[in-house]
């Protein structure tokens, strides 16, 4: 484990390895949280607002679901014609 040092003014300095793996640029954004006596850093990911709605835990669950059904082989198989005709019954 590497240590890192606080300035006079609270602040350090992420090492160059850490943020090129996690590809963090001047001005990024970091969340952070305090865990059992640790402060966890994360970078923030700017999601397009006509794009947040994907993102909220109701849709990411529905997703899962879709491709838990998927893996398992509960879907059906159509032709283009039977798919249509199936949408308007």
């Amino acid at each position: 484990m590497k240590a890192l040092t606080i300035s006079s003014k609270g602040q350090i300095a992420i090492p160059k390895e850490i943020r090129d793996v996690l590809d963090i640029k001047e001005g990024d954004k970091l969340t952070y949280k305090l865990d059992k006596g640790k402060i966890v850093l994360e970078p923030v990911i700017n999601i397009p607002r006509s794009q947040a709605y994907f993102w909220t835990p109701e849709i990411q669950e529905k997703i899962q679901k879709a491709e838990d059904n998927f893996k398992s082989g509960n879907f059906k198989k159509y032709e283009a014609g039977k798919f249509v005709k199936e949408l308007k019954d």
